[in-house]
């Protein structure tokens, strides 16, 4: 034996004790991919829906009365507020353009590691919502309260992101963009999918108040650059509450047939 094959059968277990712990990277990728490649389509479909202005003005009045009627129509104070201060508002601008595909992703990142299924579920949550999601925007467009100035209904919104005055780019293909889907309300909806995936998948109390923040600092920097009306973020996350309801219903659905497998073997 030459000096060098001792080394070399020493150097094998690290080897192998590598390639096992990077044996779930595969998976990992491919489950990631997926969810890439529906996030496009979904985009793509989304990017495609009539721009029908003129309806999705009488939408969004229909929504703002909504909230007149019932007291909730507190946008303009908010965001008046809000952007008083120009570092306040470059905050709410940052948050609402570069925070929340990153937020998904983290969170997603964070269940799959904490047990796979966890990870397909939210997975699955998302993808119904899609569906839900691309029916409004066909069927049932609307306005964001930024667009609003410029169809002569000011209410007094300044559009902080797209107006100007910013370090924020949040330009996007033209192929993808749509002015009029404001409702359902994703920006929102998935971060709140997002808050509710921590929150039932860990116990530890400071994880489950930072779920909470996160959808309440959310919320606000929705509002604070006038991308979007409470009641958008309220069917948004009715949106995503339904479809969870579904998704566990297919998952449970799922798990009659696997054991019914079971026992018939």
């Amino acid at each position: 034996m030459t000096a060098r094959q001792p080394q070399i059968a020493r150097s094998w277990p690290l080897v192998l004790s590598s390639a096992r712990r990077l044996s779930w990277a595969p998976r990992f990728a491919r489950d990631f991919a997926i969810v890439i490649g529906v996030l496009l389509v979904y985009f793509l479909l989304r990017g495609q829906a009539p721009a029908n202005a003129d309806f999705a003005m009488k939408v969004t009045r229909v929504l703002v009365d909504l909230e007149r009627d019932t007291a909730t129509f507190w946008e303009p104070q908010i965001q008046a507020v809000s952007i008083k201060l120009y570092a306040v508002q470059e905050i709410a601008n940052f948050v609402y353009a570069y925070a929340h595909f990153p937020v998904l992703a983290a969170v997603g990142a964070w269940l799959w590691f904490r047990g796979r299924e966890r990870f397909v579920f939210m997975r699955n949550v998302m993808f119904i919502s899609m569906v839900f999601g691309l029916l409004f925007y066909y069927l049932l467009p609307a306005a964001p309260p930024r667009l609003l100035a410029g169809h002569g209904y000011n209410l007094g919104f300044v559009d902080t992101i797209f107006g100007g005055n910013t370090a924020v780019s949040y330009a996007q293909p033209s192929l993808i963009l749509n002015n009029y889907a404001a409702i359902p309300s994703f920006h929102f909806g998935w971060i709140a999918l997002a808050s509710a995936a921590i929150w039932v998948n860990t116990r530890n109390r400071w994880l489950r108040a930072f779920a909470v923040a996160l959808s309440a600092i959310v919320c606000w920097a929705i509002v604070a650059t006038a991308n979007h009306f409470f009641i958008d973020m309220a069917i948004g996350g009715a949106v995503v509450a339904f479809s969870w309801h579904l998704a566990r219903r297919y998952e449970r659905h799922n798990d009659r047939k696997a054991a019914l497998r079971g026992a018939t073997l």
